[in-house]
């Protein structure tokens, strides 16, 4: 980044337009560190423009990419929210942690829960498999999945939906 760069970009960006985006994100959004989150983003994405050409409003321009910003984050939690509830959570739960019960019966449903949730991975593409994995066992964000896998965001999020949803259906259909 070259300092000319760096100093429109601050022409733009000021402490108190920061504070603004953050109070608008969080009222909004209803959470403060997601709201920050995105005021960083928001700051990234216009100095990125500002390098390319100067805006004419750059604060105007700023609250145009947080709202933007905002509507992806929802519609990413309300994807998450309808794949999540058609996952039955008793038996994802009695599937990862049947082990621990001391019923035979349960232990072999669960083995056999366990089974049919591995093969629903392997049936998986791989794409889909990998970025299922990356973010339920290895606990990654869709930004560290998207940097490791070479994909967008967006596209991290399709690939979970997918697994979840073809997951949710083989462990519905036994």
């Amino acid at each position: 980044m070259t300092d000319s760069a760096s100093a429109l970009t601050l022409s733009f960006w000021s402490e108190p337009l920061a504070k603004d985006l953050l109070r608008f994100l969080t009222g909004r959004l209803k959470c403060r560190e997601t709201a920050a989150d995105l005021t960083h983003e928001t700051y990234l994405r216009l100095h990125r423009i500002c390098r390319e050409s100067p805006p004419d409003d750059a604060r105007a321009l700023a609250f145009h990419i947080a709202v933007n910003l905002a509507v992806d984050y929802q519609r990413k939690i309300a994807v998450r929210n309808r794949f999540g509830a058609e996952i039955d959570t008793d038996t994802l739960h009695d599937t990862l942690a049947g082990q621990d019960s001391a019923n035979p019966e349960r232990i072999l449903i669960s083995k056999q829960r366990f089974g049919r949730l591995q093969q629903a991975l392997d049936d998986l593409p791989a794409n889909c498999r990998t970025a299922f994995v990356l973010h339920s066992v290895e606990g990654l964000g869709y930004t560290e999945i998207a940097a490791r896998m070479g994909i967008s965001k967006s596209m991290v999020g399709k690939h979970l939906a997918k697994a979840m949803a073809h997951c949710a259906d083989r462990l519905d259909d036994a």
